[in-house]
């Protein structure tokens, strides 16, 4: 009896993957990009799944596949620019350790909530213009639908160690002045028309991002530790 292996015709050896399966491979990235340019360049509100798959060049259904609804396509981008490894709240973790228990100062705290901003400006995984436009978007969106998880989270750490800082402020005044101080980082770094205003600057003033937030620590400060408003 013949043992010798069958030879093994052309069309039977394996090819590499066809463009198409290279297609399906790469659809989930191509939905993540598209909908983190939608979502900086248009809103979360404004931009709808049919615009993303359009984008992506996939069908409506691959984004549920993928990632489900659009809230969760969003905490997914969020989640990447933001750190799931916690790293925005970890500097505010490290000094809470160090103090033992012991209230932070509130320019410690602003300090830090501003420099954990810059320096996830120029992470590697997602540009700085990219971030800048998110974190911008996540305070002048309208509704509050689009406000990711870990942004929340983070957001009510600030807000407890801003309470154990300044105990003489109402909770409804600490949170309003957190909401002034939100919204100026947010302002700067979305780099909204505050750039045009400032460009008849003097040419010796710094009118960066980075320089802006930080010459605008005392400012910051100020507001939050003046009195309690009367009403």
């Amino acid at each position: 009896m013949n043992t010798n292996p069958m030879p093994v015709s052309a069309d039977k050896v394996p090819s590499a993957p066809c463009a198409e399966a290279r297609a399906r491979g790469d659809a989930k990235e191509r939905i993540f990009a598209a909908a983190e340019r939608l979502f900086t360049e248009q809103g979360y509100a404004a931009t709808s799944m049919r615009m993303i798959a359009a984008a992506a060049g996939v069908p409506l259904a691959s984004i549920n596949y993928h990632f489900g609804s659009k809230r969760d396509l969003m905490e997914s981008v969020y989640q990447r620019v933001l750190g799931a490894d916690g790293t925005r709240s970890g500097y505010l973790a490290r000094l809470e350790r160090e103090a033992g228990g012991a209230p932070l100062g509130v320019t410690r705290i602003v300090e830090t909530f501003i420099e954990s901003t810059v320096r996830l400006s120029r992470k590697d995984t997602v540009s700085g213009a990219v971030f800048k436009q998110l974190i911008g978007r996540a305070y002048f969106e309208p509704g509050d639908d689009f406000i990711p998880e870990e942004y929340v989270r983070i957001m009510d750490w600030y807000r407890r160690a801003l309470a154990a800082a300044l105990p003489q402020l109402p909770e409804a005044e600490l949170l309003r002045r957190m909401y002034y101080f939100v919204g100026i980082v947010a302002y700067v770094m979305a780099g909204r028309d505050v750039m045009r205003l400032l460009e008849r600057a003097s040419p010796a003033m710094a009118n960066d991002p980075e320089s802006l937030l930080r010459a605008m620590v005392p400012f910051i400060v100020g507001g939050l530790e003046a009195p309690p408003s009367v009403i």
